[in-house]
């Protein structure tokens, strides 16, 4: 296993920017010239080492012999934000396109993937589907995926978390049809089979963004996505998410696990 952790200069940012890196240690195990990657996101009040920090996920990239590429966002809402930075830009195409220069990781469609916890499953949901030809597959666990239920639970009662909305999404609170996962899903859903990602989701029965899971779980499912959802006795946690990734890991690459162990010598 190989780990960097550092920071890369974002023209689309304006500045440096932190970067956890994970690639699997025996590469001559991996078929590919260039390794399959996930890009994973964290959640709000999070930063770009918090997988490795709450979870196993070294071991598990190892496993599949993929990459995990984590940025930073802040607590951006992986937003082009109305009064910020252009994070769903800065991660969406300037990321892969920069670690693609740097590391020997999937430049293709068919390599590529994108999940997240909570704030970032809605990010890795808002990316696969607005970016279907750069993704092959998103997931999303515990994800704040209706936001506009959670833009009608604002109030003034909390002015800092009020300001911050504003900040993102502007100072009127109108989610753009591009930041709503539900316009999204519709959306994308119109084009061709092949060229749909897929998405998986993940939520705690007792988590307190499970009915934003359970909406979308019912919007997708008449779709033609391939779609997997999956719920157990859970909450908002790191015992969760850990198992979460996991799951995605193998609906991304089904069989890819069993393989690698076959090979080695």
């Amino acid at each position: 296993m190989a780990f960097f952790k550092g920071s890369i200069r974002s023209k689309i940012l304006g500045m440096d920017t932190s970067l956890t890196i994970v690639l699997p240690f025996d590469r001559a195990a991996v078929p590919e010239r260039e390794c399959p990657v996930v890009y994973l996101l964290h959640g709000h009040g999070e930063n770009a080492d918090v997988w490795t920090r709450m979870t196993s996920v070294e071991r598990y990239a190892n496993a599949y012999g993929v990459a995990l590429i984590m940025p930073e966002v802040q607590r951006s809402f992986y937003t082009d934000m109305a009064a910020g930075l252009a994070y769903f830009s800065y991660v969406s195409k300037e990321l892969p396109d920069l670690c693609e220069q740097l590391f020997s990781v999937s430049s293709r469609r068919e390599g590529r993937f994108v999940a997240g916890l909570s704030m970032g499953g809605y990010g890795a949901l808002k990316v696969g589907l607005r970016c279907p030809d750069r993704f092959a597959g998103c997931a999303g666990f515990s994800g704040c995926l209706d936001i506009e239920a959670l833009r009608a639970s604002l109030s003034e009662s909390d002015p800092g978390l009020l300001g911050e909305a504003k900040a993102i999404f502007g100072e009127d609170l109108v989610i753009k049809p591009e930041d709503n996962l539900f316009y999204l899903v519709e959306k994308t859903a119109l084009l061709p089979r092949d060229r749909l990602p897929k998405v998986m989701v993940t939520c705690g029965c007792e988590d307190f963004l499970y009915a934003h899971n359970t909406r979308f779980r019912d919007t997708i499912q008449p779709l033609p996505y391939e779609f997997r959802y999956r719920e157990w006795p859970g909450v908002h946690e790191w015992g969760f998410w850990d198992q979460s990734i996991q799951y995605a890991l193998e609906f991304f690459f089904p069989g890819r696990r069993e393989a690698l162990q076959q090979s080695k010598p």
